[in-house]
């Protein structure tokens, strides 16, 4: 092709990625979320036991303070009917429930709301006295991932010899 007395060549002008570049991009993709995903759901599955160890607490506390204000005996019982749920009796993966000793008038109720599993020492529920006493030394609930990971995401909240509440990574007060 002439224009105005000289010859332009024709160059070829980008219109986008090859096919090859579009697959390569894709292969690399794929292997990155590969690579990520179970560390995703590590995360995601460490932060919901991390909740639910964070209500216990919460609602142990509440519960010492609600015995304290209410001059009675209080008990946490738990909760059962939830598809996650084993028969024992020490099982608390369903929730728990602050109730009157005496009359079993509910004060409080906390589900759980992922399939956790969650138990207890006891086979029996959590009496607090009047003076807002936490049991017993070596009570302790046991919060523990379903997910099959090696090592196991659980988290451990205690009662130690002076009725305080702690907590720590793993299944055993040490």
């Amino acid at each position: 092709m002439q224009a105005l007395g000289f010859f332009t060549p024709h160059s070829r002008s980008s219109q986008g990625f090859t096919l090859v570049e579009l697959l390569v991009c894709v292969g690399l993709l794929s292997v990155l979320l590969a690579l990520a995903i179970p560390n995703w759901q590590r995360t995601q599955e460490r932060s919901r036991v991390e909740v639910a160890r964070d209500q216990l607490m919460n609602d142990l506390q509440s519960a010492r303070m609600r015995a304290l204000q209410r001059g009675e005996d209080v008990q946490i019982v738990r909760l059962r009917d939830c598809t996650w749920s084993s028969a024992a009796d020490n099982d608390w993966s369903c929730g728990w429930q602050l109730v009157t000793k005496t009359t079993q008038t509910v004060l409080q109720t906390s589900q759980v709301q992922a399939a956790l599993q969650i138990t207890f020492s006891k086979s029996t529920p959590l009496t607090l006295n009047a003076r807002g006493d936490l049991g017993t030394v070596g009570d302790r609930w046991v919060i523990k991932s379903r997910l099959n990971a090696s090592p196991s995401i659980a988290s451990v909240v205690c009662v130690n010899s002076a009725s305080r509440l702690r907590w720590q990574t793993g299944e055993s007060c040490s």
